[in-house]
Formats: structure tokens, sequence, C-alpha cells
């Protein structure tokens, strides 16, 4: 991909945190509906927040290791096992860690070498894959979860 689509790509991963933070930002930090699951198999607004910020430190260290190491391997991570500590977390705090994490990881991006997003890493069920490509699993992530923010507030 050209630097053209990496610019995109690292505005993108930013932008989609300050969507985030506008579409929550009428919930008060004690609001019920941060933790109301109209579908009881997916994540709460709550652990939408918290599941961002640890997806996007995931990334992050695995970006480094692919650009520092050749193709590290990387256990797969277990998002539900990572949720059963996300109810304890600040929903405010949480969104504002992710603007700021988002903020810094866009520029580490732009600062990135194109030898750099070719590098690779392997994860177990989904082979290796590119470290553009792991930026663009980002942006395809945080759609997902965009969507069921807005799923969530029309149900409630």
């Amino acid at each position: 991909m050209s630097p053209f689509v990496h610019n995109y790509f690292a505005s993108g991963v930013e932008n989609s945190a300050r969507v985030v933070k506008f579409l929550l930002r009428d919930l008060s930090e004690n609001d019920a509906r941060w933790d109301a699951k109209p579908d009881p198999e997916r994540f709460s607004l709550r652990e939408i927040v918290a599941h961002l910020v640890d997806f996007d430190t995931i990334s992050r260290e695995r970006f480094e290791r692919m650009i520092r190491e050749e193709n590290p391997e990387f256990p797969n991570w277990d998002p539900t096992e990572a949720a059963a500590h996300y109810d304890t977390r600040n929903p405010i705090h949480q969104i504002e860690s992710l603007i700021l994490s988002r903020r810094e990881l866009k520029d580490w991006l732009l600062g990135l070498s194109e030898r750099e997003w070719k590098c690779t890493g392997t994860r177990p069920k989904i082979g290796d894959f590119l470290v553009e490509e792991g930026a663009a699993m980002m942006l395809a992530h945080d759609a997902y979860h965009l969507e069921q923010i807005v799923s969530w507030l029309d149900a409630l």
C-alpha cells in the first residue's frame, strides 16, 4: 500500500476514538446505560470502551515487536477473559485514555518507514500479517464496535 493509504490508516485510528467520545458524550460517569446489555452475548458500553483500550495496547505492542523482531509469534488474546475486569473501569477515564493512546499511535504510525509498514508477525488461526494489515484491522474492529455503540444507544 502507498504512503497515501498509510496516512489514512493513521488518521483513521485517531479519528475513530474521537467518534467514540462523541457518541458517548451525554453519558455521565454513573449513568446506568454504561452497563446495560440489550444483547447479553455482546459487550456493554463500559466493556466496549475498556476493550478498545486493551485492543489498542495489544496492537501497539505487537506492531513494535514486529518491527524489532523477525516475524514474532503472538498468542491469541482472549477478549472474553480480559472483559472479566472491565466492570471496574471508569468509562470516562477509559475514553480519555483511548483518545490519548490513539493520538500517540497516529503519530507513531506516521513515523514508520515503508519497510516498517511491511514487517510481519504471526498469530495462531490467522497466520502472518503485516503492520499495515494490523492497522487496517484496527479500523475494521473500531467500525464493528462503533456500530454496536450506535445500536446500544438506539436500544437504550
